[in-house]
């Protein structure tokens, strides 16, 4: 009997458990949320690098998280990539929305849309026309890649972005 109870045991430390995505969320909520949903090993990282320490969860929020959301072990470690409230995610993090002052990160090759939505947090006009002057309109982001940007990359985004971009399979002018 006790082996039995002993296999059973085991086996219901193997069962995995529903991670959700807390990229963007409150630090101290995105802890909560794991928590609740059975994840007890957490730790973050500040983003930017710095080695920042996150003394007060609530002035962080999350860019990204490795694992990603889906199904994990309970005991899996999930390390939250964070900034401080009101700065912005890196843009290497999924978690990255642009903002007035940031440097703009180099998109050329990269997907259209991606790049787009990225930009989500400007007031101003984020528009994306076609590198080649052929006049097509962009509508379908998700088929363009990006040739190049205004303001070019690694210049400071003021307010307004322009994208240059081509449909996929064909190359960049120039």
């Amino acid at each position: 009997m006790s082996a039995l109870l002993l296999t059973a045991a085991v086996a219901g430390c193997s069962s995995k458990e529903e991670l959700p995505d807390m990229t963007g969320s409150q630090l101290q909520r995105a802890q909560d949320r794991a928590q609740s949903a059975g994840f007890t090993n957490l730790t973050s990282e500040d983003a930017t690098g710095q080695g920042r320490a996150q003394v007060w969860d609530r002035n962080w929020r999350v860019c990204s998280q490795d694992p990603e959301p889906g199904e994990a072990e309970p005991d899996t470690l999930v390390v939250f990539l964070v900034v401080k409230e009101g700065e912005s995610c890196p843009a290497s993090t999924e978690g990255y929305l642009a903002m007035p002052g940031d440097e703009m990160p180099a998109y050329a090759g990269r997907n259209l849309m991606d790049a787009i939505n990225q930009m989500a947090a400007l007031t101003g006009d984020v528009t994306a026309v076609d590198a080649t002057g052929k006049g097509r309109g962009t509508d379908n982001e998700n088929d363009w890649r990006v040739c190049a940007t205004t303001p070019a990359a690694g210049e400071t985004i003021e307010d307004s972005v322009l994208f240059e971009a081509v449909p996929n399979g064909e190359k960049c002018p120039g």
